[in-house]
């Protein structure tokens, strides 16, 4: 299939061949009748090109550019703005601008796109948006380069910005008041007493107290000495972390409905993080990137890094997630309970959670989509829910959600009109199958 050229780099070259054009009638023009007129006309022609060039030199010396971006940091619902301001300083006219947008930035805000516009001399154009934040990831936004052509359109030069801009958007951290942990997982007295915490029998390292330590573990003595709080790290037979394995191979096209269903999967993971550690229960964030990945957290404090990884990772794998499940179960051999998310759930993923279940292992499935089963089959995903409960596998179906943005009464100023941001319009409720509710 034959490559679209460049329509920009389709008229310079007309223009250069009128300008070639002119200059060689010119030229016949003084040859064959000579005079004042046709040579006037003939050194016109040829300094036309420097004064062209002279003119574009000047303005790009005095042409200024100018981004701010409110904040760097957000939360999948929150809006972010942007604000680009351009201004000619010189004399001069600058007739042929070309702004070019960073690709990124025009997915969240189709607004956000590439245009031409012009400058009169010592002047300036703002424009201000507000971008709606629907989906998290990082992204790169604001101007890509700057274009200013000569003015016969022979020539042009890029300006870049001294600056990328890029904001990072997290996903949003969803309360759950309660959570099914297995068993073996806690000691006896830890169940009696009601706290999930590591055990108390050797100590491995003593530290200094850092937010989000229990109480319990303070060192009273060695605080007392030093006039600084202390904190024991202790361990027991019983600890063992909980694996949260995620499948990062591609769901589907790039679209804002794949994005949702995504979002939808990260932001149970990430709430699922926040609760184990909320309780100082030490867990094992897997996945594979090109290669293996383990993160492990302890504690709350700890809880920034795995949020970060999760707020930036994308989902782009062709790798073979059975595979990739064993690997990680046969080399965590002191982990037993195992989270797995997935954003679609097929036979392969449960015939190995079968066999993985069978080596001793307690399984937790949390998908968005089932493979060969439509979104409005009912009774087939019951039947799958039943066939997990009697393999004595909780299986949890997530229903993504729409983020409500409320829009502002005052519209912000638009260099270029297009239809804004629209979100997937999906039901708002996360919904679990009927074998977790009959298990629980």
């Amino acid at each position: 299939m034959a490559k679209r050229k460049d329509p920009e780099s389709r008229y310079r070259k007309r223009n250069i061949a009128r300008y070639l054009l002119l200059l060689f009638a010119s030229l016949a023009y003084a040859l064959f009748y000579g005079g004042i007129f046709p040579y006037t006309f003939l050194y016109m022609m040829l300094a036309l090109p420097v004064i062209s060039a002279l003119h574009m030199a000047i303005v790009c010396y005095f042409f200024r550019m100018s981004e701010r971006v409110g904040e760097r940091t957000f939360v999948k619902g929150e809006c972010a703005t942007y604000h680009l301001i351009l201004q000619n300083t010189s004399f001069l006219y600058m007739p042929y601008i070309t702004v070019h947008m960073q690709l990124e930035g025009q997915f969240i805000l189709k607004n956000l796109r590439s245009a031409h516009l012009s400058l009169a001399p010592f002047s300036r154009r703002e424009f201000k948006y507000r971008m709606p934040l629907y989906f998290r990831g990082r992204y790169d936004i604001g101007v890509n380069y700057i274009e200013i052509q000569d003015l016969l359109g022979l020539i042009k030069i890029r300006l870049n910005p001294f600056e990328k801009k890029s904001i990072l958007v997290k996903p949003r951290i969803l309360e759950q008041n309660s959570k099914s942990i297995s068993a073996a997982r806690l000691s006896e007295g830890e169940i009696s007493a009601g706290l999930h915490e590591t055990g108390h029998n050797e100590i491995k390292d003593i530290r200094e107290y850092v937010y989000g330590d229990s109480f319990r573990k303070i060192h009273w003595k060695l605080t007392s000495k030093l006039s600084k709080p202390m904190v024991k790290d202790t361990r027991n037979e019983l600890d063992n972390d909980i694996i949260l394995l995620l499948n990062l191979n591609k769901s589907g096209p790039v679209n804002e409905e794949t994005l949702i269903k995504e979002d939808c999967l990260i932001e149970e993971m990430v709430s699922t993080i926040y609760f184990l550690l909320r309780r100082n229960i030490p867990v094992k964030l897997c996945f594979f990137k090109e290669g293996p990945y383990t993160f492990r957290a302890a504690s709350l404090n700890e809880f920034e890094g795995l949020y970060q990884i999760l707020s930036e990772v994308k989902f782009s794998g062709d790798d073979d997630f059975e595979s990739i499940y064993h690997y990680f179960t046969d080399t965590e051999q002191n982990c037993r309970l195992i989270y797995v998310f997935s954003v679609n759930l097929d036979g392969k993923m449960i015939e190995a959670s079968h066999r993985i279940k069978n080596k001793g292992f307690d399984i937790e499935l949390y998908y968005v989509d089932i493979v060969g089963i439509s979104q409005d089959d009912a009774e087939a995903k019951n039947e799958l829910a039943d066939l997990l409960m009697k393999s004595n596998i909780r299986g949890y179906l997530l229903t993504p959600c729409v983020v409500e943005i409320p829009e502002e009464q005052e519209e912000p100023e638009k260099a270029w009109e297009s239809e804004p941001v629209m979100a997937w319009p999906w039901k708002k409720k996360r919904e679990k199958v009927n074998a977790h509710e009959k298990q629980a």
